[in-house]
C-alpha cells in the first residue's frame, strides 16, 4: 500500500493537476463563441503560464515523467496525421489531370519553398559565415504537421481539396526534411554508410506493406477475422506500429517518421470520419495524450534565459520574417486557383513550426554548423509561429465562412 501511495504522489498527482488545467482551458474554449482560438494555441499558452507560475506543482522527476508522456504524444500525433491523408483525393479522378491533384499542387508549393529557403539560407550564410546555408535551408523548409493537421480538422476542411493540398504540402516538407536530417545527422561527421542509406528503405517498404494490406482486405481471412473483430484490428495496428518502431531504430531515422508512415498505412483501410475505430483512436489522442505534448512544449521554454541573450534577440526578427516568406509566397502563386484569402491563410498555416525545426536546430548544434544563439532564436521562432499561424488561419477561414 505504501508503494502505491508513493507512485501516486510521484506520477498521478502532477498528471491530475495538468489535466485539471487542460479541462479548464477546454471549458473556456467552448464558451468562446465570437473569438475562438485553436485548442493547440491554448495548450501552448497554458504551458508558458505553468512554466512561469506553476513550476512548484511539479518535482524534477515528475517533469521527466511528463516529458516521456509528451514524447509519446508527439508520436501519436504524427500517427494520426498520416491517418488523415485521403488517398482518393491524392489520385487523379473525376476527369482531372495529374497536375490538378492536391498532390501536385502540394509538390509545387514544396519546390517553391525549397528554392526560397535555399536563397535565403545562402544570404544568411553571407551575414554569418559560421552558419551553413544548407542547415538554414532545412530549418526554413520545415512545417509543423502536428499543428497543420489539428487546425485543418478543427476548421472542418481537412477532407476538402483545399485541406488536402495544405496537408500534402506539410507532409512533403516534413517527410523530406526528416529523411534528409536522419541521413545527414549520422553521416556528416562519420561519413556516409549503408546504415544511413537504409533510411531510404522506409518508403519502398511502406509501399510493399500498403499493397499487402490492399490484397489482404480482399481475402476471406479479412472478412472473417478483421472486419468484424475490433480487437483483432487493434492488435494488427499495434503490430504495424511495433514494426515501424523496430525499423526506425535499426535505420537510425527519426521515430516521428515511422509513426507518420504507420498512420499513412492505416489510411489504406479507408475509415470514414464517423467510423467507431477511428473515433476511438482520435479520442485517445486529442483528449488524453496530444494536449500533454503541446503543454510541455510551452512549459520547457525558458523565457528569462532568452531575454538575457541579446544576440539571440537580434536573430529572431530575421528568422521569423524568412520563416513566413518561404511559405506564404509559394502559396500566393496559387491565388488565381484558391482565391487570395485562402492562399494567404494557407501560407500562414504552413508557416507554423514546432518539433521538427527544434530537432533540426539541435542536430545543427551537434554537427557544429550553427551556433547556440541561432538555436535559441529558432526555438522562439517556433513558438511565435505556432502561436500566430493557427490564429491567422482561423481568422481568415472564419471571414470566408
Amino acid at each position: 500500500m505504501g508503494g502505491l501511495m508513493i507512485m501516486g504522489h510521484g506520477a498521478l498527482i502532477p498528471l491530475f493537476w495538468l489535466y485539471l488545467c487542460i479541462f479548464g482551458v477546454q471549458l473556456l474554449l467552448n464558451r468562446m463563441k465570437t473569438f475562438r482560438i485553436p485548442s493547440i494555441l491554448a495548450y501552448l499558452i497554458l504551458g508558458l503560464l505553468l512554466s512561469y507560475y506553476g513550476k512548484g506543482l511539479f518535482h524534477e522527476e515528475q517533469i521527466k515523467w511528463l516529458d516521456g508522456l509528451s514524447e509519446f504524444g508527439l508520436y501519436y500525433l504524427m500517427f494520426l496525421s498520416g491517418m488523415e491523408i485521403d488517398l482518393n483525393l491524392l489520385r487523379t479522378n473525376q476527369g482531372k489531370k495529374l497536375w490538378q491533384t492536391p498532390l501536385m499542387f502540394g509538390f509545387f508549393v514544396f519546390l517553391g519553398t525549397a528554392l526560397l529557403a535555399f536563397l535565403l539560407g545562402t544570404r544568411i550564410h553571407q551575414i554569418d559565415p559560421a552558419l551553413h546555408s544548407w542547415m538554414i535551408m532545412l530549418i526554413l523548409l520545415t512545417t509543423s504537421l502536428g499543428i497543420v493537421m489539428p487546425v485543418l480538422k478543427e476548421a472542418g476542411v481537412i477532407q476538402s481539396e483545399y485541406g488536402q493540398l495544405l496537408l500534402t504540402s506539410a507532409i512533403l516538407a516534413d517527410l523530406i526534411t526528416m529523411i534528409v536530417l536522419s541521413i545527414i545527422g549520422g553521416s556528416y561527421q562519420t561519413g556516409f554508410t549503408w546504415h544511413q542509406a537504409s533510411v531510404g528503405l522506409l518508403l519502398p517498404l511502406s509501399i510493399v506493406i500498403y499493397q499487402t494490406i490492399i490484397r489482404l482486405r480482399q481475402t476471406s481471412l479479412w472478412r472473417l477475422e478483421f472486419q468484424k473483430n475490433a480487437v483483432a484490428r487493434l492488435q494488427g495496428l499495434l503490430a504495424i506500429l511495433g514494426l515501424y518502431g523496430i525499423i526506425t531504430d535499426m535505420t537510425g531515422s527519426e521515430a516521428i517518421l515511422g509513426s507518420f508512415l504507420a498512420g499513412f498505412l492505416l489510411a489504406s483501410f479507408r475509415l470514414h470520419d464517423n467510423h467507431p475505430f477511428k473515433e476511438q483512436l482520435e479520442g485517445i489522442g486529442y483528449a488524453l495524450i496530444i494536449p500533454i505534448f503541446f503543454v510541455m512544449v510551452g512549459f520547457r521554454f525558458n523565457v528569462t534565459e532568452f531575454i538575457h541573450s541579446p544576440q539571440s534577440l537580434r536573430w529572431v526578427p530575421l528568422l521569423l520574417s524568412t520563416a513566413f516568406v518561404v511559405k506564404v509566397l509559394p502559396m500566393m502563386c496559387l491565388s488565381p486557383i484558391l482565391g487570395m484569402r485562402r492562399a494567404l491563410a494557407g501560407g500562414f498555416l504552413l508557416s507554423a513550426r514546432m518539433t521538427l525545426i527544434v530537432v533540426a536546430a539541435s542536430i545543427g548544434i551537434r554537427l557544429g554548423v550553427i551556433n547556440k544563439e541561432i538555436q535559441d532564436a529558432v526555438i522562439v521562432v517556433a513558438i511565435i509561429s505556432s502561436l500566430l499561424s493557427p490564429l491567422i488561419f482561423s481568422m481568415n477561414m472564419k471571414n470566408l465562412t
